[in-house]
């Protein structure tokens, strides 16, 4: 049985989907398998997919599925993959060949239920930022101990997860919907026993004007508010919600409250989904300006924030053009 598997959703992206097979292939470390999900595309990719698995039996396997979108892609990986730990793979982005050697070598020095590893970020092919948790590295560590890893990347791309964290725990991707990636990082960060984060930044992503998080589509926001539903919903049936209630908070200002409303605001400054976020988050959080997290908002978000509470959006999305004039 291999250690590592990728585990890779493919949906109409035959132009990108090369360069991600070869950098998987190119590893230093050979100990993986493969699982190329084709999701129902309808460009050829499915047929490149099979292309590899011809080319490669030994190492990669490909499936086939009715378009069920990413989160059913990954939730059939989970399934099918032989691999103790799982690597998921966006198929427009690309690894550096180190990542499962030094992967390897971290969980014989330092065994692990989850890894994190940094994050390079690509945009129009030139690098625009590089992502790293705000945790020390190469020392276990829990939510417990170190409540700030679930205020890291919320993308399930730049962890290897020991299977162990969806078969014993029954957390799955939800399908078809946006925030899918939060609902899940944040459950197997509150699950995991043991996480562990590499120095290094070897995964690629490309930012591309497709994605979801940039999609014009501003009443898909909405969906933010039934990922919230869910993760709380898990959190208190679990037993965490008391434990880990500041944290929530926290999270819900971030991704909610914030980040959301940027996305709507950017579209349409005139639009309801911002109050309903507000209200949200004080029926659940009515004591939510007085988070203790609050000051971990750089000053642009913490401006952001402060504009949102006075129903400023005019201004939020003045703010966003003019930094994008700027090139900031």
């Amino acid at each position: 049985m291999p250690t590592f598997s990728f585990i890779v959703p493919v949906y109409n992206v035959r132009a990108y989907l090369d360069k991600c097979v070869r950098s998987m292939l190119a590893q230093s470390c050979e100990d993986f398998e493969i699982l190329l999900i084709d999701d129902g595309s309808s460009d050829g990719s499915g047929e490149l997919c099979d292309r590899y698995g011809a080319e490669h039996p030994n190492k990669i396997k490909v499936i086939h599925q009715e378009n069920g979108g990413a989160g059913e892609a990954r939730n059939n990986g989970i399934r099918q993959a032989k691999g103790s730990y799982l690597l998921f793979v966006d198929s427009d982005d690309y690894l550096s060949d180190r990542l499962l050697a030094d992967l390897r070598e971290a969980i014989q020095k330092t065994p692990a239920q989850l890894y994190l590893f940094g994050a390079l970020v690509e945009r129009d092919g030139k690098l625009v930022e590089e992502l790293h948790e705000a945790v020390p590295a190469n020392r276990v560590l829990t939510v417990s101990d170190a409540p700030s890893l679930y205020f890291g990347v919320a993308a399930p791309w730049n962890k290897a997860y020991h299977r162990s964290l969806f078969s014993e725990t029954g957390i799955t991707f939800a399908s078809k919907v946006w925030y899918e990636d939060l609902r899940v990082t944040v459950k197997v960060l509150a699950a995991a026993q043991s996480v562990v984060r590499l120095e290094g930044a070897y995964y690629h992503y490309l930012q591309r004007e497709g994605s979801a998080m940039r999609n014009t589509n501003s009443g898909r926001n909405a969906e933010i508010i039934e990922a919230f539903d869910d993760i709380l919903d898990w959190f208190r049936t679990q037993g965490f919600y008391a434990r880990y209630s500041d944290e929530l908070c926290f999270l819900a200002i971030s991704h909610m409250l914030i980040a959301a409303s940027v996305r709507v605001l950017l579209i349409d400054p005139k639009h309801p989904l911002p109050e309903v976020f507000r209200a949200y988050i004080e029926r659940h959080f009515p004591n939510y300006q007085n988070c203790r997290y609050l000051p971990l908002l750089d000053k642009n978000k913490t401006l952001i924030y402060k504009l949102l509470l006075k129903k400023r959006y005019r201004s939020v999305k003045l703010l966003f053009r003019l930094k994008e004039l700027l090139g900031r």
